[in-house]
């Protein structure tokens, strides 16, 4: 297969004219690459778009919104494109020719060509989304994520093959997203019928997940499926939140987080280590809930204050965190927090009222008095809202 004819496309990748062998013609081939490309040591997840005339810029978009707060990680867009004529034959009756050329002929130079890890996502629309469940039935190492909005043409043949597949059982995992509008009652019958084969032989191999939406139609579906096929494909990849510390207990404390990183890491060729998100996420949850046992053993599992120091950029988290030690009877634990927030934040008012609360804590009287005044004299140089409360402070003593 010889790519030629390689150009710029206004920013959004470059397209390519192959050659294919197997399919004896010409396929139009597109290839975006995200913006960390070439710059970084590691490699990239694909997603393969099915006419690409279409919705090749709706797999740019959506990784660029997703990939800003890491809910999924940048990668490669490779876009397909079809004519309205031929693309009826390529994925209905010359349906196993196509998967050939995708298999032998696109896929390897993709891979050849450029840093991929081996995670692939398909995304196909109507024709190409049937053709999808063909791909699952006959090459279910190929991808291992299919995302399928409006599939048609799941005929017979297609699911016989699903379900034998399904009772031989897998021996990688696959996660399948399709989407339907309840007004596309040609299609209901024959998605209903795939959606029962799953049911009836589950597996941990495969996650299925069907939305038949009353909102969507035939032309909205490839929206919301590649919005929440990505999400579903790369679950394990944005930072974890666990907004109680029963759930941080129930998910199996920090032995069970250290796993996940360990396993998300070596899936995506990163960091091992716990998420400095996680990480802020559980001392916050830790001190709303006044649980300073949980709190003080995340500190020393997670090099907590080097953390703190190097983790937060407003002087208030050195505060609060200061105070919470204090809260709980550890004022040298106290002392280190607010070094630190000094270090990065030395003319900040909260700093100097948590370190007069400090010297009031040990019965340091005329030390605490100094610091709040120092906090007052900041906060009113400022006009800064706390400036009341540190006058209040000052008066008890």
């Amino acid at each position: 297969m010889v790519s030629q004819n390689t150009k710029d496309e206004n920013g959004y990748g470059k397209s390519s004219v192959l050659q294919s062998d197997i399919l004896g013609e010409e396929r139009d081939i597109q290839i975006y690459l995200p913006p960390s490309y070439g710059t970084l040591s590691k490699k990239y997840p694909v997603l393969y778009v099915i006419d690409a005339q279409r919705y090749f810029l709706n797999g740019i978009a959506f990784q660029q919104n997703l990939a800003w707060q890491e809910i999924v990680p940048e990668f490669i867009v490779v876009g397909i494109q079809t004519d309205a004529v031929r693309r009826r034959e390529l994925f209905d009756s010359e349906a196993s020719k196509f998967i050939r050329f995708l298999e032998d002929e696109l896929i390897p130079e993709i891979n050849a060509s450029y840093v991929t890890l081996d995670e692939r996502m398909y995304f196909g629309w109507e024709m190409a989304a049937g053709l999808g469940v063909q791909l699952l039935a006959t090459k279910p190492h190929l991808f291992t994520g299919l995302l399928l909005a409006s599939p048609t043409h799941i005929s017979a043949d297609r699911l016989n093959k699903v379900d034998s597949l399904l009772k031989n059982g897998l021996n990688h995992d696959v996660s399948i997203y399709a989407a339907l509008g309840t007004v596309e009652n040609w299609a209901t019958a024959s998605l209903f019928s795939l959606d029962s084969l799953f049911q009836k032989h589950p597996t941990k191999k495969i996650q299925w997940t069907y939305h038949l939406s009353n909102k969507e139609n035939h032309y909205t579906t490839p929206l919301i499926t590649m919005n929440e096929g990505l999400k579903l494909f790369f679950k394990d990849y944005g930072p974890i939140r666990f907004h109680s510390m029963q759930e941080f207990s129930d998910f199996g404390g920090i032995e069970s987080l250290k796993k996940h990183y360990q396993n998300r890491g070596k899936r995506y060729q990163i960091s091992e280590a716990i998420h400095l998100d996680t990480k802020h996420y559980l001392l916050v949850q830790a001190h709303q809930e006044n649980d300073f046992e949980t709190f003080e053993a995340l500190v020393r599992e997670a090099d907590g204050k080097m953390f703190i120091k190097d983790y937060y950029r407003q002087a208030r988290w050195f505060g609060r965190y200061a105070s919470f030690y204090l809260d709980n009877d550890r004022p040298e634990d106290a002392l280190d927090i607010l070094a630190l927030g000094f270090e990065k934040f030395p003319e900040a008012s909260i700093l100097h009222y948590a370190k007069g609360n400090y010297y009031k804590k040990i019965g340091k009287i005329n030390e605490a008095r100094q610091w709040y005044e120092k906090a007052i004299h900041i906060a009113k140089t400022n006009q800064e809202p706390e400036l009341q409360r540190y006058k209040t402070e000052l008066r008890k003593l």
